[in-house]
């Protein structure tokens, strides 16, 4: 039996690591480096909202000469992302506030030379925020309205944090922290607003989605409101071999990438059509179509898919126009084509602008590409409107000469040109 004075493994390497570590610090030496008058590293704080490690941040100070330390000059940091706006609150001023009575120093460890260099010259910064979107309402004059909402606001937080519950107290903590004090802002507005944009409020017609094939905004005829190269590059358009379909005595032999009842009905049509050249167009329009309603198909599988292995995905679709549409609907994330929402949506987009090219006189019943596609037809009506088609059941007029009644109905999407697009609804929460 071990005895309960033999000291354990664990215990005894303890010992010896502290005696290296003893050994080893007894040979090390300490440089401080000379102070420094001009921006270099520094250390920042943020209380609440932490910005992405990309975001660039810059040091402006007061002192423009100076020859002082950087740590004694007024000085402040400040960065931006797309919408919010961050700035230290506590190295502008003469006061000695909460950040400015101590300070933090950096050192690097040499193990060549067993030194420790020592930057005296670096401030510390704690920064607080503002969003973008609220610094347009910061000079509006004090309505009698908004200052009862405030002075009711302050009551109600009183009274909630003498009587509220825990939650109701972190709550209005929550809030006072995220507040964006005004006064604050006074002091650094000019270095800020130096170099952040103003917001631009834009007036006039809607722009088209980047989401949306680039549309001709001057043309009054709604062919020409989604030109072909639009939609697609003239390589590509010229790979599409349309002999399968012009030849094909039965559907089987078209050889289309992915069938629909839909467009074996338009090749029907289309080969009636008298003109060669159109009737050319409209079957390469078919197959570009079909091409994009299998990749669509095939989207939640092309990301785990190799670049080498795509074609099988699409076989018998000519190489130049299945690298096209893999380019223009997927973003590429390592060595894989993901197409993501965004992708998708574009995609979608691209698909809907092709059934109006298919059709007769721009117009098509939104349950047809509801019902190829697997979507609902609230979906594909909302797209069919971001490319600025109208969508409305057909008028009295429309029902008596088809023969139909208001129930049997459905409804249209229908290209006008010069076409306009709708506003973008921005609305608030929903008020409970």
């Amino acid at each position: 039996m071990a005895s309960s004075s033999q000291p354990t493994k664990k215990s005894h390497k303890r010992k010896s690591d502290a005696a290296n570590l003893a050994t080893s610090n007894s040979n090390i030496s300490v440089v401080v480096e000379e102070a420094s008058t001009s921006a270099g590293p520094a250390f920042v704080n943020f209380p609440s909202v932490r910005p992405s490690k990309n975001t660039p941040f810059t040091i402006y100070t007061r002192d423009v000469g100076s020859s002082s330390d950087l740590t004694k000059q007024h000085t402040i940091i400040a960065g931006e992302t797309e919408d919010v706006e961050y700035f230290s609150t506590n190295r502008d001023h003469n006061l000695n506030t909460e950040g400015s009575d101590c300070q933090y120093l950096p050192a690097i460890y040499d193990p060549s030379t067993s030194t420790i260099h020592i930057n005296p010259s670096t401030p510390l910064y704690l920064l607080t925020h503002g969003v973008k979107r609220l610094r347009a309402s910061v000079n509006l004059p004090d309505r009698s309205a908004e200052a009862a909402k405030a002075h009711w606001k302050v009551q109600r937080n009183d009274l909630g944090e003498t009587f509220g519950t825990r939650k109701a107290k972190s709550q209005i903590k929550a809030e006072e922290r995220n507040k964006v004090d005004v006064d604050a802002m006074q002091g650094v507005k000019g270095h800020l607003m130096g170099s952040i944009p103003e917001l631009l409020l834009k007036e006039g017609p809607v722009e088209a989605s980047e989401l949306i094939p680039v549309p001709n905004l001057t043309t009054s005829d709604p062919t020409e409101v989604y030109p072909r190269d639009s939609l697609i590059s003239p390589a590509e358009w010229s790979s599409i071999d349309i002999t399968s379909m012009v030849k094909a005595q039965e559907e089987k032999d078209r050889k289309l990438p992915m069938n629909r009842g839909w467009l074996h009905s338009r090749i029907r049509y289309i080969l009636n059509i008298e003109d060669k050249n159109v009737r050319k167009s409209q079957l390469r329009y078919v197959y570009y179509l079909s091409t994009l309603l299998l990749l669509l198909k095939k989207a939640p599988i092309l990301g785990k898919t190799s670049s080498a292995e795509i074609p099988k995905l699409f076989p018998d679709i000519p190489r130049q126009l299945l690298d096209g549409v893999i380019i223009r609907f997927s973003e590429i994330q390592g060595k894989k084509h993901i197409i993501t929402e965004k992708m998708k949506t574009k995609l979608l987009a691209w698909i809907c602008v092709l059934y109006l090219t298919l059709s007769n006189s721009f117009s098509i019943e939104t349950n047809i590409p509801a019902k190829d596609l697997g979507l609902s037809e609230t979906k594909i009506q909302t797209m069919f409107k971001s490319l600025g088609c109208s969508v409305n059941v057909p008028t009295p007029e429309e029902r008596e000469k088809q023969g139909i009644t208001l129930a049997e109905a459905k409804r249209k999407a229908v290209l006008k040109a010069p076409v306009t697009f709708p506003q973008v609804k921005r609305g608030g929460p929903v008020r409970r």
